[in-house]
């Protein structure tokens, strides 16, 4: 008798045994189907030491903040010698060494701004400007496409191509440069004129992409000078400056 109750608890230890390993226990639904329990919702963590309604952090408007580049450079050049230049897909490819002998090609559009002279000769000295955050053809020699190019620039000419922002607290019409760099104000012979040519003397530059055309500036960092002539130009839809 003590045999049979043996085996048969023996049996029974087994059956619960493989009922265990055969995954989460079942329950008859509402319709008789047969579901799985819910698995358990982990806990969550809320970290509520910080007030997010806080809005001592807001930055001040007109500080240029709403584009995220202050500090940052918008713009870099790049500039040379032309050693050719050929017609690509309807763009123009100018093929520029620099002092080291270092090969770049410049990709110049319609939508190219020159400040001086449109015409580029093999010879010449050009420095190009391009959007920092662009993307670029992983190639050799780098080709870097152009916004605006200055040809054959004198030693009393100096441009400054950036995002600029109305600076300072007095309302002079002061205005600095997003790598906080430069700082440049108007006169009464400052001529500011649109990309395309139109007289933007009456216009809002604040907060806006300008070639900023001028001679003698100060010592200072930012470097400070009256502006000569100002190309402010068009937004369009990139984002990348």
């Amino acid at each position: 008798m003590k045999k049979i109750l043996l085996i048969l608890m023996g049996i029974v230890l087994l059956s619960v045994a493989a009922i265990g390993c055969a995954g989460p226990e079942i329950v008859p639904g509402a319709s008789g189907d047969v579901e799985p329990h819910p698995m358990p919702t982990p806990d969550v963590i809320i970290d509520d030491s910080q007030d997010l309604t806080d809005d001592t952090n807001t930055p001040e408007p007109n500080d240029g903040s709403q584009f995220g580049d202050i500090g940052q450079q918008v713009f870099m050049n790049v500039s040379g010698i032309v050693v050719s230049i050929e017609t690509v897909e309807g763009l123009t490819h100018v093929e520029i060494e620099d002092t080291d002998g270092n090969p770049a090609i410049l990709v110049l559009s319609d939508e190219t701004v020159f400040p001086f002279s449109a015409e580029v000769a093999i010879g010449d000295t050009v420095q190009g400007w391009y959007c920092a955050n662009s993307p670029m053809i992983m190639i050799w020699p780098p080709q870097y496409t152009i916004e605006v190019l200055a040809v054959n620039m004198s030693d009393s000419q100096n441009i400054k191509v950036d995002r600029f922002h109305a600076w300072g607290e007095d309302g002079m019409g002061q205005f600095i440069s997003t790598d906080e760099m430069f700082v440049f104000m108007t006169d009464e012979n400052t001529e500011v004129v649109l990309q395309d040519g139109q007289d933007f003397s009456d216009g809002d530059f604040n907060n806006r992409r300008i070639v900023v055309i001028y001679g003698p500036s100060t010592r200072s960092l930012p470097e400070i000078a009256t502006a000569e002539k100002l190309i402010v130009l068009f937004e369009g839809i990139s984002p990348f400056a």
